[in-house]
């Protein structure tokens, strides 16, 4: 790649966000990057019912959160499962519990972007999969609506995951959750190319920024932000963990189409 030893060690540093899913796509023999909500609050039941732990077979480790589109279908970021077979994690949804409860369902399918980090490493970093069986909704359980316009600056919209409570601390039990303002990718750029960092940010990305404390940690990555009661964004990766640096996601919008053309049948 051209870059020095210390320099890539601090590009590891920086891509914490994905750091659980890494581990796991580690041991199942794959090579991607984790995330949890730091300075959020521990969620109300009904508030995120479309809230998805994604959980390894083997040990019951969630490993990523993921949203539920459909009674079929579940949206999540490529890096967590793009390694996995179906067969090696199960999805569980209703519970706020990351150890406790919910009602688990088998994989039939694992759909990862094919473009994935491509043409720049994060980029394309989005998922669907699909369960053996029709998920039940209910008061605790319900689909989260893809976006019908593309996403604009200074929202405030929901982000939530069982991710650390920052970088040294373990992760929590309760489902965290946390307002967060949104950036563009264009000013999102803008931040994180400031002399200290440096990523390429494309459209098909946007980004959330409140302050020192507040956002994305490892454990998170996969689940959806949600703004005006819609799947906004993917969340992708970070330089952990709360930085005042800008959390970045697979803007959702930018993906209506691959969404609803492989979600077509389960």
């Amino acid at each position: 790649m051209g870059v020095s030893k210390i320099s890539f060690i601090l590009l590891l540093v920086a891509w914490s966000v994905q750091g659980d899913a890494e581990s796991l796509a580690s041991l199942y023999g794959g090579q991607e990057p984790e995330t949890r909500v730091v300075g959020g609050k521990d969620a109300p039941e009904g508030l995120v019912p479309h809230q998805v732990a994604l959980k390894t077979k083997k040990d019951g480790w969630t490993f990523c959160g993921a949203a539920v589109i459909s009674d079929r279908w579940i949206l999540t970021a490529a890096h967590c499962v793009k390694s996995l077979q179906p067969s090696q994690f199960t999805a569980v949804v209703g519970t706020l519990s990351r150890t406790r409860g919910g009602t688990s369902y088998e994989i039939s399918k694992v759909i990862a972007h094919k473009e994935h980090n491509k043409p720049d490493r994060f980029n394309n970093d989005i998922a669907v999969i699909s369960t053996k069986k029709a998920i039940k909704f209910n008061k605790n359980v319900q689909p989260l609506p893809l976006p019908t316009k593309d996403i604009t600056a200074g929202l405030s919209c929901i982000l939530s995951g069982w991710g650390k409570l920052n970088r040294n601390r373990s992760l929590p039990d309760k489902l965290q959750y946390l307002y967060v303002k949104t950036l563009t990718s264009n000013e999102c750029s803008k931040k994180i190319n400031d002399g200290r960092n440096s990523a390429v940010i494309s459209s098909s990305q946007m980004c959330t920024l409140n302050k020192r404390g507040e956002g994305t940690c490892q454990g998170d990555s996969g689940g959806s932000l949600v703004c005006n009661g819609t799947s906004a964004g993917v969340v992708s990766f970070n330089w952990p963990c709360a930085n005042n640096i800008p959390d970045v996601y697979a803007n959702t919008y930018k993906y209506n189409s691959w969404i609803e053309e492989n979600t077509k049948s389960p």
